[in-house]
């Protein structure tokens, strides 16, 4: 590193330099002393000229107090007037950096970052701190093309890559992230910094086997913190094995609150991971003070009111549910949530005219027709909010072999959005629901096909699925007058034609809602589940064609236990209409126990729905049930 003077004015040697040293004291004390140190600071330049290395009591007597004490401007003030004396100094200039940086002034702070490490172009540090600033400044763009073109530095100092992988992970390029953690050593982490973002970087590229693996060896070599409990926690979610789920996750965050037990993320993804192991009562506890810690955070204050539900604190869940809506009252989630609350909770006429306002809500969205709102609708497929992983799952098992991937994704986005627009004609424009019902096939077959099981007078056990369009059964079986019941989680207080259809999910214990479908069978109804969706956070799941589902075998066990009848049934678009797939599941065999039984029907039903997934995209709806847990592949063994 060169330091740099003026010659002309560089002092003599001995008694010269100790009076030229005490004078640049002087004039520090003196600055330090000021009320206007900025004004004073005029003095400091002149007198700094004279010493040969007067940048260590600058920086050690005049900026070092200012930034004990968060006074920047000074220290700013002081800083100019170093980099005046000593241009080629780069650590001036990173401080410098810094300082403005910590006073949200980006640009400045950019430039002398930039220019400091023009001074030492091969210093790594200077060059992270080039990047860090970047994405501070929430130029994330920028950011990952500076780190783009120095990542040989990254790579030849480990220490340092942190900022990199930070870079290409807020930009949203993970595998650039991904290709700088693969190439660490993990038995030779650099610290704990490097280790958490490296772990980052692998589960955003979808490793999470391997960010698994090196989080864990950095465990082994010491390196624990909250943050990179925080990642390993999360790469073991996205894993996803029962385990990982029950155990594995809970205890990293566990740890990681035990070194920062007022770490608002660590204490949301715990007390959300607990619920949703079905560890109800313990999750209360950790969400409670995230949201005293942290009341904006809706996410969370959504989970504790979940929370508090399953701990049949209802009247508590309905009151945070109903800031929920204060809050954003345009979120229709919080709004049907707080709904469902009321209700549980005994509050039916809050729950009733916060309905009312929810369907009103919704339906001041709509077009003026049905034909309108298809209309917008196909103008607008683009947009469904259908993840990726799902598509790709879908995919892989479609009949059709030769169909053109863009024109199957469009179709199957249309088979989503037309699903959900029948469900908000559905219930915001039911004086207008005969608009939609051109949209309904034959429906005769449904009723000759459900005549002779319901002659017996007892009922019939449907299971379905979150497939096809789902809403268009509750038109079908009203018009045909077929006597039933639908699982749903529509509030109870529904103020709709087919609400005494329905037995709610959303307001109801699962003992009160197992009560309820079986008196619908022994009264002769035919009793509709999906039985791939749960209210239940902690519902359970098998595996079904590498995926994890959801699963309830509540249906197969009703079935055997009441000795009646169980259906398939799908619907699903033909020639633009809806048409129903039903066929018989197995009918329980003399003597068979219930558990054999389950396994068999399972069996069954999962055939049948395998035969209506590899059907026409517009079938998959691609959203809740099935849907809801897929993940990409991991990509660990395939780099």
């Amino acid at each position: 590193m060169v330091d740099t003077v003026i010659e002309s004015s560089r002092p003599a040697a001995g008694a010269e330099a100790r009076e030229a040293t005490a004078r640049l004291r002087e004039v520090i004390a003196r600055i330090l002393a000021s009320d206007d140190p900025e004004r004073d600071m005029a003095e400091l330049e002149p007198a700094l000229r004279q010493t040969r290395d007067g940048w260590r009591d600058v920086r050690r007597l005049l900026v070092a107090p200012y930034m004990r004490e968060t006074r920047f401007a000074p220290a700013v003030a002081a800083l100019r007037v170093l980099i005046a004396v000593y241009p080629e100094r780069a650590d001036d200039r990173r401080l410098l950096a810094s300082v403005l940086g910590r006073m949200g002034q980006w640009d400045r702070a950019i430039a002398e970052a930039d220019a400091a490490a023009g001074i030492e172009p091969g210093n790594v540090a200077l060059h992270a701190a080039r990047i860090q600033l970047r994405v501070q400044a929430d130029r994330v763009a920028e950011a990952a093309d500076v780190a783009r073109t120095t990542l040989a530095l990254a790579r030849s100092e480990p220490g340092e890559a942190h900022s990199w992988m930070m870079a290409f992970v807020r930009n949203g390029d993970a595998a650039e992230a991904a290709g700088i953690a693969a190439a660490l050593d993990p038995d030779k982490l650099p610290n704990e910094r490097v280790a958490t973002m490296a772990v980052r970087a692998l589960m955003e590229d979808g490793r999470n086997v391997a960010a698994i693996g090196l989080g864990d060896a950095a465990l082994r070599a010491g390196q624990d913190c909250a943050a990179l409990r925080s990642s390993l926690g999360l790469a073991h979610l996205r894993r996803g094995t029962e385990a990982d789920r029950k155990e594995h996750a809970v205890g990293h965050f566990e740890a990681g609150l035990k070194a920062a037990p007022a770490d608002v993320r660590l204490l949301t993804l715990y007390g959300e991971t607990l619920l949703r192991a079905g560890r109800y009562k313990e999750s209360v506890a950790p969400l409670a003070r995230a949201i005293e810690l942290a009341p904006e955070l809706e996410q969370t204050r959504g989970l504790y009111a979940r929370a508090l539900r399953y701990t049949m604190q209802y009247d508590d869940a309905a009151d945070q549910l109903l800031k929920l809506v204060e809050k954003s009252p345009e979120k229709l989630l919080w709004q049907r949530s707080a709904i469902g609350a009321l209700s549980q909770a005994g509050r039916k006429a809050e729950a009733e005219a916060l309905f009312e306002q929810y369907v009103a809500r919704r339906g001041a969205l709509l077009p003026g027709t049905f034909q309108e709102a298809l209309a917008r609708m196909e103008e607008r497929l683009d947009t469904a909010p259908i993840p990726q992983a799902r598509l790709d799952w879908a995919w892989s098992m479609r009949g059709d072999k030769t169909i053109d991937r863009a024109a199957w994704e469009r179709r199957a986005r249309w088979g989503h959005m037309i699903d959900h627009l029948l469900f908000d004609w559905l219930e915001c424009r039911e004086d207008d629901v005969e608009e939609a019902m051109h949209l309904l096939g034959e429906l005769d077959t449904g009723e000759r096909f459900f005549a002779p099981l319901l002659a017996a007078g007892r009922g019939v056990v449907v299971a379905t699925a979150h497939v096809g369009p789902m809403y268009a059964g509750l038109m079908a079986l009203e018009l045909v007058g077929i006597p039933s019941r639908w699982l749903a989680t529509a509030p109870s207080i529904a103020q709709s034609s087919y609400s005494a259809a329905l037995i709610s999910t959303a307001d109801q214990t699962e003992a009160q809602v197992a009560k309820a479908c079986m008196r619908a069978i022994n009264g002769g109804y035919v009793l509709c589940l999906a039985i791939d969706g749960a209210a239940n956070p902690a519902a359970p799941r098998t595996t079904f064609e590498g995926q994890d589902v959801t699963y309830s075998s509540f249906a197969s066990h009703l079935a055997h236990r009441l000795g009646v009848p169980s259906v398939f049934y799908a619907p699903r678009w033909e020639n633009g209409q809806v048409a129903y797939t039903l066929e018989m599941l197995p009918a329980a065999n003399p003597g068979e126990d219930a558990e054999a039984y389950a396994q068999r029907w399972q069996k069954a039903y999962f055939e049948r729905l395998r035969e209506h997934l590899a059907s026409a995209p517009e079938n998959l709806r691609l959203s809740g049930g099935i849907w809801r847990h897929v993940t990409s592949a991991d990509r660990s063994a395939q780099e």
